[in-house]
């Protein structure tokens, strides 16, 4: 019984309950600084309680996007399409698994450092669960490729619009000027070393989750999720019989997994903002209007959502999302109420997963309304004044991180410390290039450990709760920001 008692209080708390004490938290935290700091506001608890509520409507484009997406996954599993495919895959790469995760990861990688692929990621977790659990790994492996193969990516952002795009126009607006090309150098070298660390990291553990079970870092109670989820039942059972007895994927499965996976091309495609790289393919046909802010006529590639392709968010997804729900529930030969109530049950196990992103949001929106967010950033710049290059680029790396924890968003970071660090940097004759990119890194670093981040969702559907992937990803995680802080010194030394 002692026994028992003790496994239970084992037990690793729950991202709801990891959130709630953190707006808990600070608001004891602007009770406390209101009597010192006049600017600070202390947060009533009917503010703490509404924060709550409001993360959740402030979060409701992306929620709804999971909702849908859950409900298209529903309908793509219950035809057989994933399962059967993931049977072809795990054949064909029968013992070359392993090539799997430096290639998922560089494609990840890549699509952060142009445009920051981090939320956009989220829907890939279950997916890849599927396929790594298949292969003889666990959801550690799929979590891990996603969250670090994306994650270095945004760390390294090279043309990211969001972070390095934002961050440069802001110091352009406070008159100091910033050499691009020596942006895109850098966070290709961030780019190209944290990657490397990441796949080390990732691969020495896969190898060893799939030559002992045993060693999964996974809780006992996050295995059973995970069997539950993603069958290692069925996973052994095709090891065992990895003859032709397997039936073969269908026709049916087949143009249901390929309009699946052409679901997914185009909301990356759309995604990406090509008119900042000088691509106008997408825009073709269309007349924007600069004073109205909207299209006139739209693009040929506007006829989904309204939006062409490159302007894309989680609202569009979600209407694409939900178009192809449809579509495979027709090819699939599904009757109405056999594909509306399959959709309802995929959009049900996504509940949990909407939830912790507003819970997320909460943390933000009160530390807004209190005004603690912009006192700690008037406040920390102080901390920089007279500092030496080797000193000014570590401690203006942790104040990035830090400040990372506090504001969700790259681009309102970029917006409010740009002009302060830059300013500091610009007084002190350091280049504004590296202050740019050591915002950068700070906030990809952040990325990858921060409750406040965009990951817990992908956390939740990988069924890998917060404290565990913590308890894994320190190490690579300290690895990563010692050498991204060192890469960014000798450059700040340099430049």
């Amino acid at each position: 019984m002692a026994r028992s008692t003790d496994k239970k209080q084992r037990e690793p708390l729950s991202s709801y309950s990891i959130l709630f004490i953190i707006i808990f938290a600070v608001a004891i935290i602007t009770v406390i600084c209101s009597f010192f700091t006049p600017s600070i506001s202390a947060a009533t608890l009917p503010e703490v309680l509404d924060s709550s509520v409001e993360g959740l409507i402030d979060a409701a484009e992306i929620s709804f996007f999971l909702l849908i997406l859950g409900g298209c996954l529903g309908i793509v599993t219950k035809i057989g399409a994933l399962d059967a495919g993931i049977t072809a895959l795990v054949r064909k790469m029968k013992g070359h698994e392993l090539l799997l995760i430096p290639i998922i990861m560089a494609i990840f990688a890549l699509l952060g450092s142009s445009y920051g692929f981090c939320e956009e990621a989220v829907p890939f977790y279950a997916l890849l669960s599927l396929t790594m659990v298949a292969a003889g790994f666990d959801t550690m492996v799929a979590s891990a490729t996603v969250l670090l193969g994306a994650g270095v990516g945004c760390l390294g952002a090279t043309v990211d619009p969001f972070a390095n795009g934002v961050a440069i126009d802001t110091l352009r607006q406070a008159g100091i000027e910033v050499n691009t090309g020596n942006t895109i150098i850098l966070g290709l070298i961030l780019l190209a070393v944290s990657y490397a660390i990441a796949v080390f990291f990732v691969m020495r553990y896969a190898r060893k989750v799939k030559a002992d079970k045993g060693s999964t870092i996974l809780s006992l109670q996050e295995q059973k999720a995970m069997e539950q989820a993603f069958g290692t039942e069925a996973q052994e059972g095709a090891e065992a019989q990895e003859d032709a007895s397997t039936p073969a994927m269908t026709r049916v499965q087949a143009i249901a997994l390929a309009l699946f996976g052409l679901a997914f091309l185009v909301m990356i495609v759309g995604f990406i903002p090509w008119q900042n790289f000088g691509v106008d393919l997408f825009t073709l046909g269309g007349v924007y209007d600069e004073a109205a802010g909207a299209w006139t006529v739209l693009p040929w590639s506007a006829w989904i959502t309204g939006a062409p392709l490159g302007e894309w968010y989680f609202k569009d997804a979600s209407v694409w999302f939900l178009i192809m729900s449809i579509v495979i529930g027709v090819v699939a030969r599904m009757s109405e109420s056999k594909l509306v109530n399959t959709w309802i049950d995929g959009a049900a196990d996504m509940v949990g997963v909407a939830l912790v992103v507003g819970l997320a949001r909460a943390i933000a929106i009160l530390m807004e309304s209190t005004h603690l967010d912009v006192v700690i950033l008037d406040n920390v710049s102080q901390v920089l004044q007279g500092a030496g290059a080797a000193v000014f680029a570590p401690v203006s790396f942790l104040i990035f991180l830090g400040l990372s924890f506090i504001i969700t968003s790259s681009s309102a970071l970029a917006t409010l410390s740009m002009p302060i660090m830059g300013s500091l940097a610009s007084s002190l004759s350091f280049s504004p290039d590296v202050v740019v990119m050591l915002f950068v890194a700070a906030n990809g670093l952040a990325n990858l450990f921060s409750p406040t981040a965009a990951f817990l969702p992908g956390l939740m559907m990988a069924k890998v709760e917060y404290p565990t992937w913590l308890k894994w990803a320190a190490v690579p995680i300290v690895v990563i920001g010692l050498a991204s802080v060192v890469i960014l010194t000798i450059a700040m030394m340099l430049l």
